[in-house]
């Protein structure tokens, strides 16, 4: 069985139809939907392409879901991602508003030639905490003592990572629209092991289109896209 795992979309529509395009090329079975969806530029439009995939897609709940969903925020956020929470919440549908709030904390599967794989949006412990690229070893083994699987997939963090941890192996995605540390939207295709990928799209077009719209502090949003950062968030 081929998967391909889509994390941390963060509402860039261009991104996100750039990849469902090319794991067409793939021999893909099922596509995990890691986190993450519409915290973004666009989240009307990434959310009405993926609600035409909700009963074959696999989704589970990032964050940024949870705070638009149900309309708060963690104390400690920044004014900024506050706004951002409200704006993007008004623009989705009772209905899509509806299926944030259902999405589960993680889900596990079962792949030939790796076995149980749990997918979780940052930590096994909670959708907030971050296993970093450079995350130490006895941090990281206090975060998934508890996890039975050999592997897991995680995003939250943005950036694309493969480690081996005790006898865990854990794989971030990287981010489909808010990526760092590459220049194409980031995302994962398992298959008999763990292909970190990378889609090309058109940066510019991107951008010119965010700038079009009506989200608050899009030209931060465009300037991420046309110059992603060296480091995460």
């Amino acid at each position: 069985m081929s998967v391909a795992a889509i994390y941390d979309i963060h509402g860039n529509y261009y991104a996100l139809e750039a990849v469902l395009k090319e794991i067409q090329h793939y021999n893909v079975q099922k596509v995990i939907i890691g986190g993450d969806l519409v915290w973004g530029p666009q989240p009307r439009k990434v959310m009405d392409t993926l609600m035409k995939y909700k009963d074959k897609f696999n989704y589970i709940m990032g964050n940024a879901d949870r705070e638009v969903a149900f309309s708060n925020g963690e104390e400690k956020s920044q004014e900024f991602v506050m706004e951002l929470n409200k704006w993007c919440a008004e623009q989705l549908t009772d209905n899509q508003i509806e299926f944030l709030k259902t999405l589960p904390e993680n889900y596990t599967l079962y792949i030939d030639g790796l076995g149980e794989v749990l997918f979780v949006h940052g930590s096994p412990r909670s959708d907030t905490e971050a296993i970093r690229f450079d995350t130490p070893e006895e941090e990281v083994m206090e975060m998934i003592q508890d996890v039975k699987e050999n592997i897991i997939v995680c995003g939250h963090t943005h950036i694309q990572f493969n480690r081996l941890i005790s006898n865990k192996r854990i794989v971030n995605a990287g981010s489909v629209g808010l990526q760092s540390r590459a220049k194409g939207a980031c995302w994962l295709l398992l298959d008999n092991k763990a292909y970190l990928k990378e889609t090309k799209y058109n940066f510019e077009e991107a951008a010119k289109g965010i700038l079009q719209g009506e989200c608050p502090y899009k030209e931060d949003f465009a300037v991420h896209i046309l110059n992603p950062p060296n480091v995460g968030p």
